[in-house]
């Protein structure tokens, strides 16, 4: 397990499983220059806050997505930090840290 930590502590801060993260494949996908902090975790440096993750309630019957497919739900979504997530699995990592937002926001 290889996390990838974040400087600023904050007390509701945990470790999530990378895998289990609905995120932004954007900056994969389209081989996007990172920005806002990501740069500073591909030349070595740590993350300075942690990822901001909402908890979904995944559906109860099956959802289907474009032409049928079975949707994968995910009980994490990245609400702030998607170049961050990105980086830290370019770099190699399983895991990062994060807090999970209330549900008011």
């Amino acid at each position: 397990m290889k996390v990838l930590k974040a400087k600023t502590s904050h007390p509701k801060k945990q470790i999530f499983p990378i895998s289990e993260l609905n995120y932004n494949l954007y900056y994969e996908k389209n081989n996007s220059q990172l920005v806002n902090g990501a740069e500073d975790i591909l030349s070595g440096a740590d993350m300075i806050d942690p990822i901001q993750v909402k908890k979904y309630t995944p559906s109860k019957s099956p959802r289907y997505g474009a032409n049928g497919k079975l949707y994968r739900e995910r009980v994490y979504g990245v609400w702030k930090g998607n170049q961050r997530v990105t980086a830290a699995v370019k770099l190699g990592y399983t895991h990062i840290e994060g807090i999970i937002l209330d549900e008011k926001t």
